[in-house]
């Protein structure tokens, strides 16, 4: 029999961790310095359990050269979608990822991931319960070093609440048709990074996508 196969574009604003998120997954190891992808970075793994082998491109996650490498999604059986649970504006950016993939490939099976929840676990854990920018910029000195060194300017750091959440996933999967699994993830622990994708490929299976 054939080995099966399938084409996964990862994609998401920048510096939601993408790349951060495809090593766990395929290395299992995180690094602490920040990498900024550059075009398109691809990686193999197989999930022996289902007989499929993910091929998996991590885009280039600026939003405002999205158009530039939506070829690049030609030919996806599949899709992950990152944003940033410290940045809800890359929440709110999702409908336009979903809706330029759609354009060019169809409604092709969707996994949502809300990344860095360790950093919200490591706030709401805590006794300082002050705003959540000031305990970015106070804690988390490397990310906010990272983005002054390759974006110039810090955003705005504020978690997505609960209730938008659960509202846009109810929303959208009216829209879309489709389930659109959520996971809430950490590249640096591991934590449902391996269920995420192992989720995609189960349903880009069901869906006979490939």
């Amino acid at each position: 029999m054939d080995e099966l196969s399938a084409k996964v574009v990862l994609l998401g604003s920048g510096a939601v961790g993408k790349t951060s998120l495809v090593r766990q997954f395929v290395e299992q190891r995180f690094d602490d310095d920040y990498i900024t992808t550059i075009g398109v970075n691809v990686k193999k793994k197989m999930l022996a359990e289902f007989g499929l082998k993910l091929i998996i491109w991590d885009i280039y996650g600026q939003k405002l050269s999205s158009r530039l490498h939506a070829s690049n999604y030609a030919g996806a059986n599949g899709a992950i979608i990152v944003c940033d649970l410290t940045r809800r504006s890359t929440f709110d950016d999702i409908d336009h990822w979903i809706q330029d993939l759609f354009e060019t490939v169809g409604r092709v099976p969707v996994v949502v991931l809300g990344n860095k929840v360790d950093i919200i676990k490591d706030y709401e854990s805590g006794r300082d319960h002050s705003d959540f920018h000031e305990f970015m910029l106070q804690n988390h000195s490397e990310i906010v070093n990272y983005y002054r060194k390759v974006y110039t300017d810090v955003p705005q750091f504020e978690r997505i609440p609960q209730d938008v959440m659960k509202r846009w996933l109810s929303k959208k999967n009216d829209t879309v048709g489709q389930d659109l699994p959520f996971y809430k993830t950490s590249a640096k622990t591991g934590e449902n990074v391996e269920n995420a994708f192992k989720k995609l490929g189960e349903m880009i299976l069901d869906s006979d996508a490939i």
